[in-house]
């Protein structure tokens, strides 16, 4: 909900006498303003507040810069302070700031600061109501996607067209939850507003929920697969890219179900929907009952056997259905001899009580592998 420093110094600049030092506002963003004199009450910002400073305790250029490291080190937005007295920042500093990425800029001690402030909060009260209304207009068209009329006119107002593609994606990174919250969520967050100009972005039982509007699966893929890398405890799912806006549900849901697929079902923390293969089918299930039963009906037998005889013949079966059904391959996999597997093979087919290599059983059971896969939502 935060507005660019660079929109925010261009409602400014030809009205008031404030001059960007840096070489750039660095793509920030900023969610509120504030006054702060000393260093002391640096840690009492939130981040992302663009700091207003008198300049009356710029007394040497070491002060400054102790004074612009707190605001780096509590994430301030960026620094605005007065030239009183006829202070003028030094160009090792100002360099010291371009190589932190922190923007800087001067004003005159005529400058009237709150008039600026309240300009600048105005803005920002626009901006978040305006978030506002497109969070809840991304909701109705995830759940009521019916009702156009709930949504379409303020994606419409807001620039985000009926021809245009969108893509639902789901992230989360629960391992880095605490009391007073997720602040890696929220660093994430702030990195995806910068890096994905045309999105909706909110939040939802500590998982982000992001709309990207205009942008190829090829950029979305790389962005996110960039962020997972990094990272191994995040957990990402890319739906669909559909073309209409009335379609977004299904991108969302198909977001969802490469999400919940994540790390358990398929070793991987980035998903897209396009390529979980078989598992769009098996996912979708609409009758709870069907895969325990088919399960149950394929390889129940074994399975029971295994619980009554403390062996492992189902974990041998999928090794051999994971290896081509080749014994060789199997037992290689398996540290174990040919002629062993074989005995233990036999064992198998024996408990099943039906030809496990015939064309329509290698299907039942691979399927049935595929369904305990999923896991207990679905077995």
């Amino acid at each position: 909900m935060a507005v660019e420093l660079m929109d925010l110094y261009a409602q400014v600049q030809s009205e008031y006498d404030l001059k960007l030092l840096t070489t750039s506002c660095f793509g920030k963003k900023i969610g509120w303003v504030h006054m702060v004199e000393e260093r002391e009450l640096v840690p009492l910002l939130h981040g992302d507040e663009l700091v207003f400073n008198s300049g009356l305790n710029y007394i040497s250029e070491e002060w400054l810069k102790d004074f612009i490291d707190s605001l780096i080190s509590a994430h301030a937005g960026g620094l605005i302070i007065s030239s009183h007295k006829g202070n003028k920042m030094s160009e090792e500093t100002v360099e010291y700031c371009n190589k932190k990425r922190f923007p800087v800029f001067s004003s005159s001690w005529n400058t009237p600061y709150i008039d600026v402030m309240r300009k600048f909060s105005e803005i920002l009260l626009k901006n978040e109501q305006r978030e506002t209304n497109l969070i809840t207009a991304l909701k109705n068209a995830i759940y009521y996607p019916e009702e156009e009329g709930l949504y379409t006119k303020h994606f419409e107002h807001n620039g985000f067209f009926r021809d245009m593609s969108y893509t639902v994606i789901i992230l989360s990174c629960y391992t880095y939850d605490t009391e007073s919250g997720n602040e890696r969520l929220c660093q994430i967050e702030n990195n995806l507003r910068y890096v994905l100009r045309k999105s909706i972005i909110y939040e939802e039982k500590g998982r982000l929920i992001i709309l990207a509007a205009g942008y190829l699966i090829g950029r979305l893929r790389k962005e996110f697969g960039k962020i997972c890398r990094e990272d191994s405890n995040i957990y990402v799912g890319i739906g669909t890219t559909e073309k209409r806006i009335v379609d977004i549900h299904n991108s969302y849901e198909n977001a969802y179900m490469a999400y919940r697929l994540t790390k358990t079902t398929i070793p991987k923390n980035l998903l897209y929907y396009g390529e979980l293969g078989i598992y769009k089918i098996l996912a979708d299930v609409k009758e709870p009952s069907v895969y325990p039963a088919f399960v149950e009906e394929t390889l129940g037998a074994l399975i029971a056997y295994d619980k009554e005889k403390n062996t492992q013949y189902l974990k041998i079966l999928r090794a051999f259905f994971d290896n081509d059904c080749c014994i060789l391959r199997t037992s290689k996999a398996l540290y174990c001899h040919k002629n062993t597997l074989n005995y233990k093979m036999n064992t198998i087919k024996e408990i099943l009580d039906y030809d496990i290599m015939s064309n329509e059983n290698r299907v039942r059971i691979m399927v049935s592998f595929y369904i305990l896969n999923l896991g207990t939502d679905y077995f």
